[in-house]
């Protein structure tokens, strides 16, 4: 087994993100005790294919946690909450490809992040509506509860930062309305363009038929096939064509001819 790029990644955000903060605020070094524990789950699954979507996911809780840390060492026990939503990304639902799912995430703690900043470390509590909604858009199926938790988490984030610290009841609100995925309907990516950018799947598969790298089914139709190939266990279906003509044997043929004998008991 080799340890994936993408694991690496992962781990490299987190001690890049709490790093400075700690050297800004070296009141807040315990945070680092959490940064190492989340290190030490990223660590487990070295061997795993994380993705993008979990490396922007990771990024950006760590990122969110550790800009309000630099504002106030107040916010230091974000980091349990950043820690939380590392191990809950990791072990999640969460598709490899699911880029929006990161983005979503990543919005929710950067929002906490500028509403500390805004507001001069109040309003700290926050981080847990973002654990909360990290949980919740993580394990989701489809984009329709990752592009609501972009919408909302960016509306109450810009309402509360123009508004003051008083409002951040509003991400609350945003957490409740991601979950439901209030004004969002599912969103597909269209499927006429080849999504190959961040993985194989996409485009024509090796039978020349077209898929929806997003849809859940056909991707577990090839999962499928692939599994059964590879186990020697794939099954051919009639499809009513004519079988093709077996080529003509390439050396001397060997043909033996067995008779029965009414009066024998036996076959020889």
């Amino acid at each position: 087994m080799t340890i994936k790029a993408s694991a690496l990644l992962a781990a490299l955000v987190i001690w890049a993100a709490i790093v400075p903060a700690v050297v800004v605020q070296p009141d807040a070094w315990w945070a680092l005790v959490f940064a190492v524990l989340a290190t030490g789950a990223v660590a487990s699954s070295f061997w795993r294919r994380l993705g993008i979507a979990r490396v922007l996911g990771i990024g950006g809780a760590w990122a969110g946690a550790a800009i309000a840390i630099m504002e106030t060492p107040d916010a230091t026990w974000s980091a349990i909450f950043a820690f939380l939503s590392t191990v809950t990304i990791l072990y999640s639902a969460m598709r490899r490809e699911a880029i929006l799912h990161g983005l979503a995430i990543a919005t929710a703690w950067l929002a906490f992040g500028a509403i500390v900043v805004a507001h001069e470390g109040e309003a700290v509590w926050p981080c847990v509506m973002a654990f909360l909604t990290t949980g919740a858009i993580a394990n989701s199926r489809g984009n329709a509860r990752a592009l609501a938790g972009i919408l909302w988490w960016s509306i109450a984030a810009g309402v509360i930062v123009a508004a003051g610290g008083d409002f951040a009841w509003l991400t609350a609100v945003a957490f409740v309305l991601t979950v439901a995925s209030v004004g969002i309907g599912d969103f597909k990516f269209p499927t006429g363009i080849e999504w190959d950018l961040f993985g194989r799947g996409g485009g024509d598969d090796e039978s020349g038929e077209r898929f929806d790298p997003f849809d859940r089914g056909s991707r577990a139709e090839r999962r499928a096939e692939r599994h059964a190939r590879r186990h020697r266990g794939w099954r051919e279906y009639d499809t009513g064509e004519p079988a093709p003509e077996p080529p003509p044997p390439s050396g001397p043929r060997r043909i033996i001819i067995v008779e029965r004998d009414d009066e024998a008991p036996d076959v020889r």
